[in-house]
C-alpha cells in the first residue's frame, strides 16, 4: 500500500546524489531526485511508487 500522506512532505537533502535513503516518521524511506537539487535544498515529495519517492524543489512541484 502507498502511503499518500507523504505527498508534499518536504525535507533536506543529506547529498547530492541523484537517489538515497531517508527517514520520515521513524520509517526508511529510498528517494530520487527529479530535478537539479543539490545537498542542502529542500524538496518536496511530488509522488510515490513502490520502490522509492520522487522529489523535486518547491518551486518545480506541480500546483493543482
Amino acid at each position: 500500500m502507498l502511503d499518500e500522506r507523504l505527498l508534499g512532505t518536504i525535507f533536506t537533502l543529506p547529498t547530492s546524489a541523484a537517489s538515497g535513503e531517508i527517514t520520515l516518521y521513524g520509517i526508511h524511506y529510498h528517494y530520487r531526485v527529479q530535478d537539479d537539487a543539490v545537498a542542502g535544498d529542500k524538496v518536496v515529495v511530488n509522488a510515490i511508487s513502490p520502490l522509492y519517492l520522487s522529489v523535486v524543489k518547491p518551486e518545480h512541484a506541480l500546483h493543482y
